[in-house]
């Protein structure tokens, strides 16, 4: 029984702290020291893998002038090589695979570093990043391994940002998308797409035989990152004649933006509705929606004395007091109407 169940078990039959902590200890969901020794293990193996692959770069970095051309590249492809060829002796899921690909993901990085660097291409960071995130897909599909699908993602998206949030007026893509009628607005639901789908896929992932590569932190953290990029997008619609600089980019899609932020989020209201096993969709939910209102009543109101300012911070510790109190009544029913299976874990 998991530490779920046995709070839903614990609220259903009202059983005393006693009772809760015998539980606790008959079923071992409560950490023990030997667990606690697991988890600073792995925390310690996570940190060493990103200090050795920095530290391969730094080195590189250190002895520039010492080494050519070719010597600089062959350092860091032969520790490539090294990291896959030991990822084939001892293939995923085997922790030792699964973290050399980890590390050869980093080094693909170093390496289209070390290129641009080199030849000075005159390629624009993002379009580093959108390389390294291609050529280290096939790391990411063969690891079976939510952290190195985290590391993947966390590729992705700093080039998405840097794609929709850094690049001026006068980019190349910019003259692209104006010609579409896109402005700023509408290029920001391109991250927020990508994560909610990538989400929604690794949600799927953890009903097959892939399950160990589809965390439930790793959903979480891209339904997240998804919320976060479409709140902005709202934001910057509700924000416009503030934020609009780029006057030449064509019509605004404000609204287009909006319906869809808001269709998405009713329809994965509604599925976690019908599902009832986790809050935390909802979560997102009510924090972009207190975080939307709060500056739309600050954008409409126009703060010009003391009485504006408290009417907005008593709308938000209301807004925020609310959606907390309610998230835990959901919190405490769904867990107590979840039905268990032979083993006593939410089905």
């Amino acid at each position: 029984m998991d530490r779920t169940a046995l709070d839903a078990f614990s609220a259903r039959h009202a059983l005393t702290p006693p009772a809760i902590a015998a539980a606790l200890r008959l079923t071992a969901a409560q950490p023990d020291r030997p667990q606690w020794r697991t988890f600073a293990a792995a925390l310690l193996h996570a940190a060493g893998l990103g200090a050795l692959g920095a530290g391969v770069l730094f080195f590189i970095a250190a002895n520039w002038q010492d080494y050519g051309v070719f010597g600089r590249f062959a350092l860091l492809q032969c520790a490539l090589v090294a990291c896959v060829a030991l990822a084939c002796w001892r293939a995923p899921p085997a922790a030792v695979g699964q973290a050399a690909l980890i590390l050869a993901t980093l080094l693909t990085g170093g390496l289209l570093a070390l290129f641009g660097q080199s030849y000075q291409t005159g390629a624009d960071v993002h379009e580093l990043f959108f390389g390294w995130a291609l050529l280290a897909l096939p790391f990411a599909l063969a690891g079976v391994s939510g952290a190195l699908w985290a590391v993947w993602w966390t590729v992705l998206n700093i080039a998405l940002a840097l794609l929709c949030g850094w690049l001026g007026p006068d980019h190349f893509i910019w003259r692209v998308v104006a010609g579409w009628g896109i402005d700023r607005t509408g290029l920001l639901m391109l991250p927020w797409g990508v994560n909610l789908l990538g989400a929604g896929t690794f949600l799927m992932l953890r009903r097959t035989r892939f399950a160990s590569a589809a965390p439930l932190w790793l959903v979480r953290s891209l339904a997240s990152l998804g919320f976060v990029y479409g709140t902005v997008a709202v934001l910057m619609v509700i924000l416009q004649p503030v934020w609009r600089r780029e006057a030449d980019t064509g019509a605004s899609h404000g609204a287009a933006v909006v319906l869809c932020f808001v269709a998405a989020g009713a329809a994965i209201a509604v599925a976690t509705w019908r599902a009832r096993r986790d809050v935390f969709p909802m979560a997102l939910i009510a924090a972009s929606a207190i975080a939307i209102s709060t500056v739309w009543l600050g954008h409409s109101i126009r703060i010009n004395d003391i009485g504006a300012f408290f009417m907005i911070a008593f709308w938000l510790i209301a807004a925020s007091t609310g959606a907390g109190l309610l998230l835990m009544h959901w919190v405490r029913a769904w867990r107590e109407g979840a039905p268990l299976d032979t083993e006593g874990a939410p089905a």
